[in-house]
């Protein structure tokens, strides 16, 4: 979206390749993404973690839009404390996607291709009763996202902070939109996520979504073709 230019680099977690003596000796939490870069002073600093990431990048390149420098404008900081308030809370909800539904399914396939590393655990089912508690995972975790970051109390709005994306969007997004891309589940089996459904309609018209997004769909034709 920032068009800053960056080299990179391909780490395949299926293969444990973020926890080899090597990344781990670069990036000590061996977790991706992961980032090495110049500040501004001579001295690089390596760090980890998507939030870290943008919040760095965000205020490195004073992308205020994105994420609120820290100033004594009531506006921007009411702002920045709300995109705060949803990285505090990110692990604990949208990432349960991927945790709880991706990860097992994407181990499960990479398994069965013989390329998951070993002492991995996964799962690769479709029967009914693991497809239910699968959706039923899904919808509890869309509808607690969309009633505490999207329609609540503040009333509503395009984005999680205001009418304009934040880096909070950018960290929710791919939790969320990875559930039709690889797995194939649409949102509109639950009428009640209609919020959710147009917040990430718009979060797919933002500039080089497909290009970002393309590895997810690829995933997802592989992943489909197994179950």
């Amino acid at each position: 979206m920032k068009k800053e230019p960056f080299e990179c680099i391909s780490i395949n977690p299926m293969k444990g390749e973020n926890r080899t003596a090597e990344y781990r000796a670069q990036f000590p939490l061996g977790l991706i993404p992961a980032i090495e870069d110049d500040p501004g002073d001579g001295k690089t600093i390596a760090l980890s973690e998507a939030s870290a990431i943008m919040i760095y990048l965000c205020d490195k390149n004073k992308w205020n839009d994105m994420y609120p420098s820290s100033n004594n404008n009531p506006s921007d900081i009411r702002q920045r404390a709300l995109i705060n308030e949803y990285i505090s809370h990110h692990n604990e909800s949208t990432r349960l996607m991927t945790l709880k539904v991706i990860f097992p399914g994407l181990s499960g396939l990479f398994a069965a291709e013989g390329n998951l590393s070993p002492g991995m655990t996964h799962s690769l089912s479709s029967s009914p009763a693991d497809l239910m508690k699968l959706k039923s995972t899904i919808r509890d975790t869309a509808k607690r996202f969309q009633h505490k970051f999207l329609v609540n109390s503040r009333g509503s709005s395009d984005f999680i902070v205001g009418d304009t994306p934040t880096i909070a969007d950018l960290l929710a997004y791919p939790d969320l939109a990875q559930i039709p891309q690889i797995l194939g589940i649409d949102y509109v089996e639950w009428p009640e996520l209609e919020e959710l459904r147009q917040w990430l309609d718009r979060m797919a018209k933002l500039p080089y979504h497909d290009d970002v997004h393309r590895t997810a769909t690829k995933l997802g034709k592989l992943y489909q073709s197994k179950l």
